[in-house]
């Protein structure tokens, strides 16, 4: 529990703010940050692919849309949760059927960028051109592999799995750093997702 004291008194703060202020109206993406920093704050959330993903190698329990989250399906509900419809854009993806006989609510690491496009009011920038000035609620992408959102001061609150610097294991809820904060830098990401207004 102690681990999680930093991720859930930036939530409780940000919450705060987030209620009193007209910050978030300017900028959905706070509340976005808000949500996911609650999930990550609370140990009864942790990572799985979905049981219906499970393998001998990696034997993942219960749902990735909760209470358990996997990286995208994380970024995924905190956007919805927010306001930004992008698990309907997500279901209006191809790929939706596609990639997954239209069985998973929310798409993947590869799929956010082109959901976003449909909704609008995103801006893509490589990595490159913006790793000195990221900014809070910018959505840090490497599409083939992961995907975080930035909580400022140089962290990320993500869902990175049970083979994360602080420990985890394969069932329900968090018994290490499955959801947590950690390092934006370093990380090999390659895009960054903007949420630039309407």
């Amino acid at each position: 529990m102690r681990k999680k004291i930093g991720c859930l008194l930036t939530a409780l703060f940000m919450s705060l703010l987030v209620g009193n202020s007209a910050f978030a109206a300017v900028n959905p993406m706070e509340k976005a940050v808000v949500w996911a920093l609650q999930i990550a704050a609370d140990n009864r959330h942790g990572y799985s692919q979905g049981a219906e993903n499970a393998t001998a190698n990696n034997p993942y329990t219960g749902s990735r849309e909760g209470p358990d989250y996997d990286c995208s399906s994380l970024v995924y509900h905190a956007l919805d949760q927010a306001g930004i419809p992008i698990i309907a854009a997500w279901q209006k993806n191809p790929d939706y059927y596609k990639l997954y006989d239209g069985k998973q609510l929310t798409g993947d690491a590869d799929t956010i960028w082109p959901d976003l496009q449909k909704i609008g009011g995103f801006t893509k920038y490589s990595w490159a051109e913006v790793k000195d000035n990221l900014q809070r609620g910018d959505i840090l992408c490497r599409p083939e592999a992961h995907v975080a959102i930035y909580i400022g001061d140089g962290k990320t609150v993500e869902a990175r799995g049970v083979n994360n610097p602080k420990g985890g294991e394969y069932r329900t809820g968090d018994q290490g750093g499955e959801i947590d904060c950690y390092s934006a830098y370093g990380r090999g990401w390659t895009e960054v997702y903007r949420y630039t207004g309407k």
